[in-house]
């Protein structure tokens, strides 16, 4: 049996850096596996940051000779009197200084007359955006609504990102074929989700070895992670620690910590396996505390728990060396605790996270501050 810390480490030494590239429209909340490189300038021309007239130099009067639009490319060159009408965004003539708003003046046949100096607007230079051979999005990016137009607007169809993780899931036990029901996939597929992965769903195992190496070795084809629940104890038909030391390492059993003491956590082709409790409270705070953190690891996203302080509304006494987590319920600052039993659905339905009693902390008295870690 290991501390939390211990098992942290362990787990702190999977990655998963494989790639592929997929088009910028259904890159959305994927992570960049490159640095991502203009490979043009922006603006690509100096443009008008107006409607109005292209001038080389402040007159009362010009003389009209051409207009552009937004989207034209005409190599124009404009001196002394002339002026160029230009449109929002429309590229301006050589020697272009100024911009004259339209609304400062007044068109007589292909006269300008200016009748007002009080305005006269900038020029969006070539390049002032983006430089050609920036770096605009750094490897490890998360593509978002801010960021993908920009991919767009460098011209790229194809980004390169970091793919997606696929957890199998895998439950176990003879009871899920009768009254009780499969809640431990549900729970542990919306871990997944929250972390960015694909859950995929591979049934459920009777208690029998053969049955339960089936689904196990079929996980391990065609998914990155494995996820079982139940049957991870010491009783007679808790048969995981046998099965994942035949198929591949066992690299830790069982934790110091309350709920969730019998997780399992190993390496099958050198493929992570959880083998989570059966009971729902346990298999959800080993969710939280070790699943979570290490999906959001793989799939490349920054994670950090969302941690504060509250009073606790009632005693609670721990074991030495074990951490404790025990599901409480905030209101006004204080932290009521839910916790009925790991196998009791009461002990989490209401809860807002979990508070934090630490292995060195044998008790924690009514009115004294803990760590609650928020669920999110």
């Amino acid at each position: 049996m290991i501390s939390v810390r211990e098992a942290e480490k362990i787990l702190s030494k999977f990655y998963f850096n494989k790639t592929e590239y997929i088009k910028i429209e259904e890159s959305y909340g994927r992570v960049l596996a490159e640095d991502i490189i203009s490979n043009i300038d922006i603006p690509r021309f100096d443009r008008s940051d107006i409607d109005g007239y292209a001038v080389a130099e402040i007159l009362e009067e010009y003389i009209l000779i051409d207009e552009v639009f937004a989207g034209d490319d005409k190599d124009l060159e404009i001196k002394g009197n002339e002026c160029v009408s230009v449109a929002t965004g429309g590229k301006v003539p050589k020697n272009t200084k100024y911009v004259i708003p339209v609304e400062n003046t007044i068109k007589i046949g292909n006269k300008i007359v200016v009748i007002n100096f009080d305005r006269i607007e900038g020029i969006s230079k070539k390049g002032c955006d983006v430089k050609k051979g920036d770096i605009i999005l750094k490897k490890g990016t998360l593509i978002n609504e801010r960021n993908i137009g920009v991919l767009a607007c460098l011209g790229i169809e194809e980004v390169k990102v970091y793919k997606t993780p696929k957890v199998g899931i895998i439950s176990t036990g003879n009871e899920l074929f009768k009254m009780t029901k499969d809640i431990n996939s549900k729970t542990i597929a919306s871990i997944v989700k929250k972390a960015g992965c694909e859950p995929i769903f591979l049934g459920i195992a009777r208690d029998d070895p053969n049955e339960i190496k089936e689904h196990i070795i079929e996980a391990s084809k065609k998914c990155d992670i494995i996820v079982t629940s139940g049957g991870v104890s010491i009783g007679k038909k808790d048969f995981l620690p046998r099965i994942v030391d035949e198929l591949g390492e066992i690299l830790f059993h069982k934790v110091k910590m309350r709920p969730g003491m019998p997780i399992l956590f190993g390496k099958i082709d050198k493929k992570p396996i959880f083998c989570m409790p059966g009971n729902i409270v346990s298999c959800l705070v080993c969710s939280y505390v070790f699943l979570l953190p290490l999906l959001m690891k793989m799939a490349h996203k920054p994670y950090r728990r969302k941690i504060i302080k509250a009073k606790l509304s009632e005693k609670i006494i721990s074991e030495p060396d074990f951490l404790y987590l025990w599901p409480v319920k905030l209101k006004n600052g204080i932290a009521y605790p839910t916790f009925k039993g790991s196998n009791m659905l009461t002990s989490i339905l209401n809860a807002d996270g979990l508070s934090v009693i630490k292995e060195h902390e044998l008790k924690k008295d009514e009115g004294d501050m803990v760590d609650v870690w928020i669920f999110e």
